[in-house]
C-alpha cells in the first residue's frame, strides 16, 4: 500500500472524528477516552484501507470483533450494575465511523462523531433524570434496639415519602428485626437510610 494523499487524508479525518468523540469520554473521565478511541478510529481506518485495496473482505470484517474484545474489557460489574456500557458502545461506532472514513464516507463519518456527541450529552440529562426520579423497590431489613422502633421507623417511610409494599417484624439471635420492602426514588430511599443511621437504636441496616 502507497502512502497516498487521499490515505493521509483520511487517517487524519478519522483523527478528527476519534477526537470529536473521545473528548466527550474524556471529560466525563472514562476507561476510554481520547487517545484510545482516536487510535480505535485511525485503526478502523486504516484496516479499511488496507482491506480495500487488496481486495480482502476479511480484514474490515474482524474489525468488528477486535472492538468487541476491546469493548468487553472497560464493561465491569459493580454495585449490582453493569459499569462501562455506553464507553463500549461509542468505541463501536467510532470504529463504524473509521470504516466509513476508510471508503471514503468523510461526510457520513463527522455526522455520525456529532451525533454521538448529542446522544451522550442530551440523553445523558434525561437518564440522569430518570435515575434520580424513577421508582425502586428495596427490601430493607432494619435491626434495633427497642420494640417501639417499629413505629417510629414506619413514620420516617413515611417522612421520607417511600410507599411500603410489605412489612414483617421479626426476633433473631435475640435482635429485633423489622423488614420493610419500599418503593420510592432514589434520593428518597438515601435520605431514608441516611437519617436512618444517625438513630443509636439502630444497630443494622442491610438492603
Amino acid at each position: 500500500m502507497l502512502l497516498t494523499q487521499e490515505s493521509v487524508l483520511r487517517l487524519l479525518i478519522a483523527v478528527v472524528v476519534g477526537g470529536i468523540i473521545g473528548v466527550e469520554r474524556e471529560w466525563h473521565n472514562k476507561s476510554a477516552g481520547l487517545r484510545t478511541i482516536s487510535l480505535l478510529t485511525i485503526g478502523s481506518t486504516l484496516f479499511t484501507l488496507l482491506s480495500t485495496q487488496s481486495g480482502d473482505n476479511r480484514i474490515s470484517a474482524n474489525i468488528v470483533v477486535g472492538v468487541g474484545f476491546l469493548g468487553a474489557g472497560v464493561i465491569l460489574f459493580s454495585g449490582g450494575r453493569l459499569r462501562g456500557l455506553t464507553t463500549a458502545a461509542s468505541m463501536w461506532v467510532a470504529a463504524a465511523a473509521g470504516m466509513a472514513i476508510g471508503v471514503g464516507e468523510y461526510q457520513l463519518a463527522l455526522f455520525v462523531a456529532v451525533m454521538v456527541v448529542v446522544v451522550l450529552w442530551l440523553f445523558g440529562f434525561v437518564a440522569r433524570y430518570v435515575e434520580a426520579h424513577a421508582r425502586e423497590t428495596v427490601t430493607y431489613e432494619i435491626s434495633y434496639t427497642r420494640p417501639g422502633q417499629f413505629d417510629r421507623l414506619e413514620k420516617l417511610f413515611v417522612k421520607h415519602r417511600l410507599y411500603v409494599r410489605a412489612r414483617k417484624r421479626m426476633k433473631r439471635d435475640a435482635h429485633l428485626v423489622g423488614q420493610w420492602q419500599a418503593d420510592g426514588s432514589l434520593p428518597r430511599h438515601q435520605k431514608f437510610v441516611a437519617e436512618a443511621l444517625k438513630d443509636k437504636q439502630i444497630t443494622k441496616i442491610n438492603y
